[in-house]
């Protein structure tokens, strides 16, 4: 899952949220964490780690990998996530009662309200996330297709991420009835009580 699901399996609290970005930045064991963040970023982060383990080992998560183009299949797990921001930004409606321009205000706006639970490296990323509006960029495959152009550019060795729109392109039906098949379970599993382990909040 990318930044967008993340945020939309998140909690609606601002302590779910941050922890569903921190999620990607932050590493230690929960207990570690303790002294740096509230437990409430903290059951975010876990929920964030729970939700990658379902996804990574799932089905047809891993049935998807398989479609790919075989130079890009080294970095399956990057673009199958970003498939799949790009289908729930694409299909929002069916998933959300609020609008997905709403949404996205309401997160960038948790994003500026609790910049001091973010430190300052993720900060940066959460202005950019704001000024450049990623979290709908995806919705459209020219959108998409920046996305993974701006992805490449953090290390030389994603340049083959440079194009993977076009392998969503060839196989594109197959991939949205993948996502339609999946996510529903992901928010199911997302919404049990503490799915991230025994260290979440009661």
């Amino acid at each position: 899952m990318n930044f967008l699901a993340h945020f939309h399996l998140a909690q609606p609290t601002d302590g779910s949220r941050i922890g569903a970005l921190l999620g990607d930045f932050i590493r230690g064991t929960p207990e570690s964490l303790l002294t740096q963040l509230p437990l409430k970023v903290i059951d975010g982060i876990i929920l964030h780690r729970a939700i990658d383990r379902l996804t990574d080992s799932h089905e047809i998560f891993l049935q998807s990998k398989k479609l790919l183009s075989r130079p890009r299949r080294r970095f399956s797990g990057i673009i199958i996530d970003i498939y799949f921001d790009h289908f729930l930004a694409d299909l929002w409606s069916e998933f959300s009662e609020v609008s997905l321009p709403n949404f996205t205000a309401e997160i960038y706006a948790t994003l500026r309200r609790r910049a001091d639970w973010i430190g300052p490296e993720v900060s940066e990323i959460a202005r950019r996330m704001q000024a450049e509006n990623w979290l709908a960029a995806s919705a459209t495959i020219p959108g998409l297709a920046l996305t993974f152009r701006k992805v490449s550019h953090r290390r030389t060795f994603l340049t083959p991420l440079i194009g993977a729109e076009e392998d969503l392109a060839n196989h594109y039906q197959i991939f949205k009835t993948a996502f339609r098949n999946f996510y529903p379970e992901v928010m199911s599993f997302a919404s049990e009580r503490n799915p991230g382990g025994p260290l979440s909040s009661p």
